[in-house]
């Protein structure tokens, strides 16, 4: 099965192609040391594979070796690695692959100046060509927007009308094109040298009710202005949901602190009952403590009142969703020595 000048037994080393002329420009130095350690890593796992795809197909299991070459190649790109792969994918029975994959050896062994790799891969190369299998796709009468697809890869549009060469056995070929019906059919290749034609017709039209179907569904949206009444009166009504329901945490924490202060204050008057300085330090203490509970409890109860007011006010007065109304509301609060209050003040 190999063709002349190539003997498996024969030790083939996994000889890298290089381009020396990287040492001509010295700023490429650092780069190429700093790269040192990643690259000898690649260099260590594409051995492993090497070694190991060897050894597989010496107990002749070449399915499983091809798979370790390709990926030894990819780590670390040679020449010998390559005419190994090629060898491996031509006892697999994958001729095409076999052939290309010569091809390229061919080409990396002249890139290393190794004559006798580049004649013996040209060689085997030149001796798997009668063998080739191939598929034409032919397309008389192209649809617009069509894409042909071979076992999920794509056939570009230059290749159309070529007899490609394919590795033997069944494959699958598919076209299709926007609002069209699909063509999909299969090709078997069993013979040595094998050429099939496939002919793909222009697509028929796809029925309406299934172009609808499978057209893109478009997002239903609110036209509705941002600012009309539905989403201001929205907006408002859960603006004073919130701000009322701060201003009854507010009151809340003025009626805890309110009685703290009221409790601090007796435990002080019970600690000190008579007017004047007071002799005890824990009475001291508490009666700080109650005047400092008591101005918490105070701002507790005007900031709560206030927001919980302003909150009830943003509420009652939000435009409804019916008819359009149009206002302003302004909300003032005032503070002073022993008072607070709310002006409301705007047009409704």
């Amino acid at each position: 099965m190999h063709a002349v000048g190539y003997h498996p037994n024969v030790h083939m080393k996994r000889a890298r192609t290089r381009s020396w002329g990287w040492f001509m420009a010295g700023s490429f130095g650092a780069t190429l040391l700093a790269s040192a350690p990643a690259h000898a890593g690649n260099e260590a796992a594409a051995q492993a594979l090497f070694d190991e795809a060897k050894k597989l197909v010496g107990e002749k299991r070449y399915a499983e070796a091809c798979p370790k070459f390709a990926e030894s190649n990819r780590l670390d790109r040679g020449a010998g690695t390559l005419i190994h792969l090629a060898d491996c994918y031509e006892k697999n029975g994958q001729v095409a692959s076999a052939w290309a994959t010569f091809t390229d050896a061919a080409s990396a062994a002249q890139a290393l100046g190794r004559k006798d790799w580049e004649d013996l891969a040209r060689k085997r190369a030149t001796t798997l060509e009668p063998k080739l299998s191939r598929i034409a796709v032919k397309v008389p009468s192209p649809t617009p927007g069509l894409e042909i697809t071979r076992d999920g890869e794509k056939v570009a549009e230059p290749s159309w009308g070529m007899s490609l060469p394919v590795d033997p056995g069944t494959h699958t070929l598919e076209a299709r094109a926007p609002g069209h019906e699909s063509f999909k059919t299969t090709v078997s290749l069993t013979k040595p040298g094998e050429t099939k034609e496939v002919v793909v017709p222009k697509l028929a039209d796809l029925p309406a009710s299934a172009q609808q179907t499978s057209s893109p569904v478009k997002a239903e949206t609110n036209d509705t202005p941002i600012g009309s009444d539905t989403h201001a009166g929205g907006g408002q009504r859960t603006a004073g949901l919130v701000v009322g329901g701060v201003g009854i945490v507010g009151l809340a924490v003025g009626t805890i602190t309110g009685l703290m202060a009221t409790s601090k204050n007796k435990d002080s008057k019970d600690q000190c009952p008579n007017a004047g300085p007071c002799a005890s330090r824990e009475g001291v203490d508490a009666n700080e403590s109650a005047k400092s509970l008591a101005t918490v409890s105070t701002v507790g109860f005007i900031a709560g009142g206030l927001l919980a007011a302003g909150g009830a006010v943003l509420y009652l007065t939000a435009p409804s969703g019916s008819s359009p109304k149009t206002g302003r509301l302004s909300v003032t609060p005032s503070v002073s020595k022993g008072s607070a209050g709310l002006s409301l003040g705007g047009t409704f």
